[in-house]
């Protein structure tokens, strides 16, 4: 990889006996400075003394295991004494066992005693049994809420279970989540051009909606929103000193209370600022109209699915709301970017007609260009939909294709079936899944030989019902199993599933 010009770096010699630290981000250089948190973690560890930080990225995302060295000076992954990860995607975990095995480090904690590994994330904290056998750490929750204990163990080796951190050497035991209510975040980001995103304002954290099929909404509660000040004085700082736009962060920002006001203060001082999907039932012309003046050339929402489906999700805004919203973007020019869900259980084929006709009728409302991004559901523990099988790759493609075939849209995507039920069964996966884990990173990371994994027994657990106790159980948040049974009665209920769970 050639090396990317970078500003807004923290220069640190190393000096003998310093504690070295390896931040690696499992993925390639643009999607690991994408990060927020990538870069939250670059600064807090180099603000320490007698630490020194060198950066990880993988090379690339195929082939076979690699031997690991730093962006910054070449140096071998094997000779830090901590590798910090934060992972957002449990296919990433199949980069994780591929460094350490390239880099001649043992995957298996239990026969390892340097590194020392600590692994975070969202998948994490839903799931962290995946992956327990390879982290000596594995933080639940909030990076903030732990990281006096984090410094502690970098200085004192002192790992020992506690409020937000798991410690899987000692089997499943009882953990809360961590929840910080003090997660702003500062102006410090290493800017360089080559990111998949811009740089990052946290706007807020958890969502007050509850969609049964979304795993974060469910892990990060209870909602936090951002004081307005600190949001706009953030992207204010970030504008003036990379002269970079920047994008604003969270499940629902436009739930945020003070969302208009944000927008307003960005149009009246000229910030630049870009958004993510917005809940569509929280727009209206005003909000249309601060985003067309803002720049924004295109609204991304997500209707999920047919009226009645995206009922049941939990989303209850009708199809003439959605319809409306599409025709106040026509109004202002903006193009819109539309997420659909399929596979979905109880779906039926009217469902996947009525997506089609919805289309037509937002092309109707006079949308120049219409994005169309059309992915199955995955299942993820933690979720009301937990209990439910996923649906077969088969199908999944049958009404992918239905639905580009017979729906009106300039630019077309989906996330591939079959990489669907591999990231579902990762996620829902114990500790056994880390002999498939292992056997696809030794062996390379081809669909091939996905599939033959597939046919040892890898997506068993995605592709049935499943019963208490799950895998993760021990994990406690802010909702337990009753709360998301409560919900997946709601669900059932909606959407007239025919079968009742064992």
């Amino acid at each position: 990889m050639q090396e990317a010009v970078e500003k807004g770096l923290i220069n640190k010699k190393y000096r003998k006996n310093m504690i070295k630290v390896a931040l690696f981000y499992p993925s390639i250089y643009s999607v690991a400075m994408s990060s927020l948190i990538f870069h939250k973690l670059y600064f807090l560890i180099n603000e320490l003394d007698d630490i020194y930080l060198e950066r990880f990225f993988m090379p690339s995302l195929s082939g076979k295991p690699v031997s690991m060295r730093s962006y910054e000076n070449g140096m071998p992954l094997k000779d830090f004494d901590y590798i910090i990860i934060p992972v957002h995607y449990e296919l990433d975990y199949v980069n994780i066992i591929k460094a350490l095995i390239g880099s001649n480090i043992e995957v298996i904690s239990s026969k390892r005693s340097k590194p020392k590994i600590i692994i975070g994330g969202p998948t994490i904290t839903a799931n962290p049994e995946p992956m327990a056998d390879v982290a000596d750490v594995e933080i639940i929750g909030d990076l903030e809420a732990v990281w006096e204990k984090i410094i502690d163990i970098f200085y004192n080796e002192r790992i020992e279970p506690s409020y937000g951190l798991y410690i899987p050497s000692l089997g499943k035991h009882e953990v809360r989540a961590a929840y910080s209510n003090n997660f702003n975040s500062s102006t410090r980001r290493i800017l360089t051009k080559e990111t998949i995103f811009t740089l990052g304002v946290e706007v807020m954290r958890g969502c007050p909606f509850n969609c049964v099929f979304c795993m974060e909404s469910y892990i990060s509660k209870p909602t936090r929103y951002r004081k307005i000040e600190e949001i706009v004085s953030e992207i204010e700082e970030l504008n003036r000193k990379y002269n970079e736009k920047v994008s604003l962060i969270g499940l629902t920002i436009n739930s945020h209370p003070k969302f208009k006001i944000i927008l307003k203060e960005a149009k009246d001082k000229n910030l630049k600022i870009s958004l993510p999907s917005l809940r569509a039932e929280l727009l209206d012309n005003e909000v249309i109209e601060l985003l067309s003046t803002l720049g924004q050339q295109t609204l991304t929402i997500a209707p999920e699915n047919s009226e009645r489906v995206r009922y049941a999700l939990g989303k209850e805004i009708s199809d003439e709301n959605i319809i409306n919203t599409a025709r106040l973007a026509s109004k202002y020019n903006l193009n819109l970017k539309l997420y659909f869900i399929t596979s979905i259980p109880g779906e039926k084929e009217e469902d996947l007609q009525n997506i089609a006709n919805l289309t037509r009728s937002i092309k109707m409302a006079g949308i120049k260009k219409i994005h169309l991004s059309v992915n199955p559901l995955i299942i993820k523990p933690r979720t009301p939909l937990q209990w439910l099988p996923m649906e077969d790759e088969n199908k999944m493609r049958t009404k992918i294709n239905y639905i580009k075939k017979n729906s009106y849209y300039e630019d077309f995507t989906s996330y591939d079936p079959f990489l669907a039920i591999v990231q579902g069964s990762i996620a829902l996966s114990d500790r056994d899944v880390i002999k498939y884990l292992i056997e696809i990173s030794i062996n390379g990371n081809s669909k091939v030989y996905w599939r033959s994994l597939i046919k040892k027994g890898l997506s068993n657990i995605a592709l049935k019902e499943r019963k208490e106790p799950f895998p993760w159980d021990h994990i406690k948040g802010f909702i337990d199993n009753k709360f998301l049974w409560d919900k997946f009665l709601l669900f059932r209920e909606r959407i007239g599933l025919g079968y009742s769970l064992h």
